[in-house]
């Protein structure tokens, strides 16, 4: 599966879609849980296609509008995410809609990977999504020095539990690329997924909390 040649940005249908998806556990098989942090994964046809992969994490003492800011806040990703190599917006398409770009480090011998992707954003009740998926920009060809992966379906939910903790789901199916068998992916991920642990991600959280809002730095909130 390759990135998309249309663009079509997501209606509410398809947040709902996604919402469901993320709570929904028919079909799922849980591979981790501890700590607060569950994951799951979802074959498709044997190992003859990309598996999905949710994982979800228990985020006591920070609110989902604060986490939905953190995830949103490409500057500030700078900071948390140690395997960005670069990321950038492209063009704002619609008021919660973009194109942007995101290359990250992968473990040697691999090449490391990039993306173009079509991001969409809602507030639903209590809760929050970010989804994206894959597309072509005529700017931004296919790199020398990087392999094009492609996002077939990527998002977070954060739901709100209450004024000071949330839990978020993140879904992916993405496809790396490059020569790597699809079984050997599917394996990777499995053991990969657990080791994204919320301790590490706190520490940048809470201090996102104290620059933004005790010391009246707010973001730029391009997203609003």
């Amino acid at each position: 599966m390759s990135s998309r040649d249309s663009v079509q940005i997501p209606d509410d249908r398809d947040f709902d879609q996604f919402r469901t998806e993320c709570n929904s556990e028919a079909g799922w098989h849980l591979t981790y849980h501890r700590s607060g942090i569950a994951v799951w994964i979802q074959m498709l046809e044997a190992e003859k296609s990309l598996q999905k992969i949710k994982c979800r994490m228990d985020c006591k003492d920070i609110s989902a509008e604060i986490l939905y800011d953190v995830l949103h806040d490409i500057e500030y990703r700078k900071k948390w995410d140690t395997n960005v190599i670069e990321t950038f917006d492209i063009g704002k398409l619609t008021v919660n809609a973009d194109v942007g770009y995101y290359a990250w480090k992968c473990p040697k011998p691999l090449k490391n990977r990039d993306v173009i992707t079509l991001r969409s954003w809602l507030p639903m009740d209590s809760d929050y999504i970010i989804m994206n998926y894959s597309v072509k920009h005529p700017k931004y060809p296919p790199r020398k020095d990087m392999v094009r992966a492609v996002s077939i379906q990527t998002g977070y939910l954060i739901q709100g539990k209450g004024a000071k903790n949330c839990s978020l789901t993140y879904l992916a199916q993405v496809d790396p690329k490059g020569s790597l068998p699809k079984w050997v992916v599917n394996k990777s991920s499995q053991f990969l997924a657990p080791k994204v642990s919320w301790d590490q991600f706190l520490p940048p959280f809470c201090s996102y909390t104290w620059s933004h809002l005790v010391l009246g730095r707010p973001p730029a909130r391009c997203w609003e």
